[in-house]
Parts: C-alpha cells; sequence; structure tokens
C-alpha cells in the first residue's frame, strides 16, 4: 500500500519546491537571457503561426521551419547590405570624436572663457576631461564594433540556444499552458484561463506594439535626418527606433545623439550653422514625440500598461541592475504582468463570500442548477436536500453537478436528512450535513 501525504506535508513540499526553484532561477539568471528571448519572439510570432496553422492545416513545426526559414533570409539581406554601411558609419563616428572634442574645446577657450575663470573652472581640468570623454568613447565604438560581436562564440552558443527555445515555445507554447493549467484543481482551471488571458493579451499587445513602434519611429526619423542631411542618418535612426524600446529616457537619449551629430558634422544644409542644424533637429525630434505620444501609442499599443511615471523609473533602475539591456527593455511589461497578478489575487483576498441556497425538492431541481452555474462563478451554493428526491441511480446526476461546479470555481455544500441523498453528495465530494430524521424539517426556498 502506498503512503499518501497529509495536506499539511503537501503544502510543506510545495513551499519546498518553490523556494528550490526559486534559488536555482536566481543563480542562473544570466544563463536564461537566450530563453527570454525566445519567449518574446514566441509572443510576437506565435499568432502568424496559429492564423497559418487554421487556414491550412499544415503542422505548426512545419509553419514555425518555413517561417524562420524566410526570416532568416530577410535577416542575411539586410545583414549583407546593412552591417558595411553601419560599420563605416561607427568607424566614422569613432574618427570623428576627437575633432568634435578639439571644437568643444576651442569654443569652451574662445567664448567661455571668462565665465569659467568666474565659475572657478580652469581650462586643464576640463580639457584633460574632454581628452579622457574622447579616449573612452572611441574605446567603447571599437570594442562594440559588430563584426566583433558577431564572431564571438558565446553569442553562437546563445544564439543557438534562442533559435531552439523559440522554436519550441511556438509549436509546443499551448502545450506547455495546458501542461500547467492541468497541474492546478480542476476548480481553478477557469480563473487561471481569466488570468492567463488577461497577462496575454497584455504582453502581446505589448511586445508587438513595440517592435512596430520601433519600425515606425526609424522609418520616420531616417526620412527627417535625410532630408536635413544629417550625417549617419541610418546608424542614427535605427538607434532612434530601438532606444524607444526603453521609456521615457530612450527617446531623449536618441534625441541627443542626434543633436550631438549635427552640432559637430563637417557640412550643414541650407546655408545654416551648427547650432541652427542642432536646433531645428531637437525641434524635429521633439515634433515625432508628440505625434508619437498622440497618435502612434494610442493606436499602436493603446492603454496597455497603466503603470505610474515614477515607477516605471523604478522599475527601470531594477531591471537594469538585475538584467542589463534585457532587463531594462523588460521592466515595464513585467511590471505591468505584476500588476496584474496582484490584482488578481488582491481582489480575492478583498472579496465578499457570495453564498447561494437552493432548495432542492426534485432531481430535476439539480439540472436547472447547473444551468445557473455560469452566473455564479465564484460562489458558494448550499444545497438544502429534501428526503426521497434522490435514488442510488442519480450518482451520476450528483457527479455531473460537481464537475460543473468545479469548472466554474463553485463551492458546494449539502444539507440533507436522507440518508441515501447524504451518503450520494459525500460519494460525489460535496461536504455535507446529514441532520437527523426525527427533526421536523420545513424548506421553504430561502433570499440569496
Amino acid at each position: 500500500m502506498e503512503v499518501t501525504l497529509s495536506p499539511r506535508a503537501r503544502i510543506a513540499v510545495a513551499w519546498i519546491a518553490v523556494a528550490v526553484g526559486g534559488f536555482v532561477l536566481f543563480e542562473a539568471a544570466h544563463a536564461l537571457r537566450p530563453f527570454a528571448w525566445a519567449i518574446i519572439t514566441a509572443y510576437i510570432l506565435h499568432p502568424l503561426v496559429a492564423v497559418i496553422h487554421r487556414k491550412t492545416h499544415l503542422p505548426k513545426h512545419l509553419i514555425t521551419t518555413w517561417l524562420y526559414v524566410m526570416l532568416g533570409l530577410v535577416f542575411t539581406i539586410l545583414l549583407i547590405n546593412l552591417t558595411p554601411l553601419l560599420v563605416n558609419q561607427l568607424q566614422d563616428v569613432q574618427d570623428q570624436i576627437p575633432s568634435a572634442v578639439e571644437q568643444t574645446r576651442d569654443w569652451l577657450e574662445e567664448r567661455q572663457g571668462s565665465r569659467m575663470n568666474r565659475l572657478g573652472l580652469e581650462a586643464d581640468f576640463i580639457e584633460s576631461r574632454l581628452t579622457s570623454f574622447a579616449e573612452e568613447a572611441a574605446a567603447l565604438l571599437s570594442s562594440s564594433a559588430l563584426p566583433l560581436v558577431l564572431t564571438t562564440f558565446s553569442v553562437a552558443i546563445e544564439l543557438l540556444i534562442y533559435l531552439i527555445a523559440s522554436f519550441y515555445f511556438i509549436v509546443y507554447g499551448d502545450r506547455f499552458v495546458q501542461t500547467i493549467r492541468d497541474v492546478l484543481n480542476r476548480r481553478y482551471h477557469r480563473e487561471f484561463d481569466r488570468l492567463l488571458v488577461d497577462i496575454n493579451n497584455t504582453l502581446g499587445a505589448y511586445i508587438r506594439g513595440q517592435l512596430l513602434l520601433v519600425a515606425i519611429m526609424s522609418v520616420a526619423s531616417f526620412i527627417a535626418l535625410k532630408i536635413l542631411q544629417v550625417d549617419y542618418a541610418l546608424s542614427v535612426a535605427i538607434a532612434t527606433g530601438f532606444l524607444e524600446l526603453i521609456p521615457l529616457v530612450g527617446p531623449w537619449a536618441a534625441g541627443s545623439i542626434a543633436v550631438f551629430i549635427a552640432l559637430f558634422q563637417d557640412t550643414t544644409p541650407f546655408g545654416w550653422s551648427h547650432g541652427t542644424l542642432a536646433l531645428v533637429v531637437g525641434l524635429t525630434y521633439f515634433a515625432l514625440r508628440q505625434m508619437e505620444d498622440a497618435f502612434v501609442i494610442p493606436l499602436v499599443i493603446g492603454r496597455i500598461v497603466h503603470l505610474h511615471p515614477l515607477l516605471v523609473l523604478f522599475v527601470l533602475v531594477i531591471g537594469t541592475s538585475l538584467g542589463g539591456v534585457l532587463g531594462l527593455i523588460l521592466a515595464v511589461p513585467v511590471a505591468a504582468v505584476l500588476k496584474i497578478v496582484i490584482g488578481f489575487f488582491y481582489g480575492k483576498l478583498m472579496a465578499r463570500e457570495v453564498r447561494h441556497v437552493e432548495v432542492v425538492r426534485h432531481r430535476h431541481d439539480l439540472e436547472r442548477l447547473i444551468d445557473g452555474f455560469p452566473s455564479r462563478v465564484n460562489a458558494t451554493v448550499v444545497l438544502l436536500l429534501e428526503p426521497g428526491i434522490l435514488a442510488w441511480d442519480d450518482l451520476p446526476l450528483v457527479q455531473r453537478v460537481v464537475d460543473e461546479a468545479l469548472d466554474h470555481a463553485i463551492a458546494l455544500s449539502a444539507v440533507t436528512p436522507d440518508a441515501i441523498g447524504g451518503a450520494l453528495a459525500t460519494a460525489a465530494g460535496i461536504p455535507t450535513t446529514t441532520i437527523p430524521a426525527a427533526l421536523p424539517v420545513a424548506l421553504e426556498p430561502a433570499v440569496p
């Protein structure tokens, strides 16, 4: 005979498993980056794969493989055509940094020297700091060049893990969710489905919206910079798009980069001075940001993430400290999911118990009771069973009542003076109170 665990022992084992799992995830957090990107990819591509699967009835793994091949070809074409241009522009920026620093030094010495002296700032100190900044910026650009990154062994391994994990998440993601759902008690399935729908809607809309926002802002800023003849328009436009992934801080950083390049490039259009060009570029980025807030974000993303700006800054700092760039990007959507989960459980903790008392005078009353379960989700229903209405053959009916109640998260209990009715309810798993048959019973319909 197998030994079963008591309810208290099961709870203890569950908490131990959660603690061990949390510790393992915390210790291995640095290795979870490819899986995080794989989940993001699955959220983006799964709707497309699902639509093609419904239309063609082809296996999901074939659709996903075909989609990966197509995306790989597109990425390869873009890489072949854009990489040399981007690398050349990065090299030009690196070479231009000393010139920009020299122009800044001359401007400080010629026009701001008297003010610096009144403020007690020494020119030698400013010069040393500018020189140090130029050396650090040049070293940073040199060390982060794209060909060097793409040839590292660790990146290749992470890329392989990412491709395999994202493939499985897209093809078998529904099975993973169903496995988690099956672990839960049937009573909580409907609540689990509702919570999962809210999370999926928020994450899916946010991620797909952000991806579209990157594309829109990259194209719009490229067109604007090209018209204004700003150097390195393509590189700055791509950086502008991806910096949109960083809330609050990203757009300001993108505008600062564009203004800096406009201020120190060799030539200016339309006979403008460098200051005028930098001012126009700054105003252009400000106008793009305002149009983004007024039209793009409401239409593309909508009111998805309801977070206070101060809370956004807080989660950005936490995300950056925990996960670096990936944590910076995922901080806001993760905070939005946590808000949904916390709100869900807070609502459960604060909700008042809704109790319904049902007098069952005939077996058909149980069938009518089942039809009313959808309107009593999460309620407590007490059954007052009159004697003599149930027979042993009614066990399947009583069991169906229990199953439907579990599907709608309804807590059932029963009170009856009938031994057979009490036995059937107990056998089906309904907590039952059997009152002595000698007591007078006068059951009248109760007001909920």
